[in-house]
């Protein structure tokens, strides 16, 4: 298996550990830390200097995406504490909510946090669903804040051509696929904004699954491929 050689940019790595970045986004980089320790480094880092400069600051009232960013770390704690009783191991730190893939999964497999979420640890099993656009399918994660989604591309299979209308985060999880920005493989993360256009293909031995989380909707190239963006459901 190659090695992680995308990661999130580091801007959006201490947005994730200050709770900053939408639910969407969240996830895709709470999945990537799984099978990251140079990203898991950045971000318990990121905590350290958070905490350390909260404990400066005059105590204030708390605003409703703030308390439901709490509330979201608690409920990862909790996914953490259920992961250590099934690795049976005392190697996981449960002050963070980042797991170390040998315990829970290798490159390759469902990230745990998804687990969670769908209910399922088999790709293969999962209710994909398909769409216009030849050989993609797709399935809805349902996060509460911004958009995101599990995408299945057929193996050499080609995405649209698209840019976005704001920030994207997509983390390969199977399989992998290439563009104008690289090859992307199990692990890595292409972090992209609305200047990025791209048309990610697909690996031509096995189906490419990734999981992508945006905060405003992708914006297809070609007046074909817009008029149907409302049927494919991208």
């Amino acid at each position: 298996m190659s090695p992680i050689e995308h990661h999130p940019e580091d801007d959006t790595l201490h947005s994730y550990a200050a709770g900053a970045l939408p639910a969407a986004l969240a996830l895709v980089v709470g999945c990537h830390l799984q099978f990251c320790p140079q990203c898991r480094s950045k971000v318990r880092a990121g905590e350290s200097l958070g905490g350390l400069l909260m404990s400066a600051l005059s105590p204030q009232a708390l605003s409703e995406r703030a308390r439901a960013n709490i509330l979201q770390r608690l409920e990862l704690q909790e996914v953490l504490v259920e992961t250590q009783a099934l690795a049976n191991s005392d190697d996981i730190e449960i002050a963070s909510p980042v797991v170390d893939v040998k315990e829970v999964g290798k490159l390759g497999s469902m990230p745990f946090l998804l687990q969670k979420l769908l209910k399922e640890h088999d790709f293969d099993a999962l209710p994909w669903k398909k769409t216009i656009a030849p050989g993609l399918k797709q399935i809805v994660v349902d996060c509460g804040e911004g958009r995101a989604q599990l995408l299945r591309i057929a193996a050499g299979r080609k995405m649209p051509v698209h840019s976005h209308s704001g920030s994207e985060l997509t983390l390969i999880l199977s399989g992998g696929y290439s563009d104008a920005l690289g090859q992307f493989n199990a692990g890595d993360v292409a972090d992209l904004e609305g200047s990025a256009e791209h048309q990610p293909v697909a690996d031509s031995d096995r189906d490419c699954i990734c999981l992508v989380g945006m905060d405003s909707p992708v914006v297809f190239k070609g007046l074909v491929a817009r008029l149907i963006q409302p049927l494919v459901g991208l």
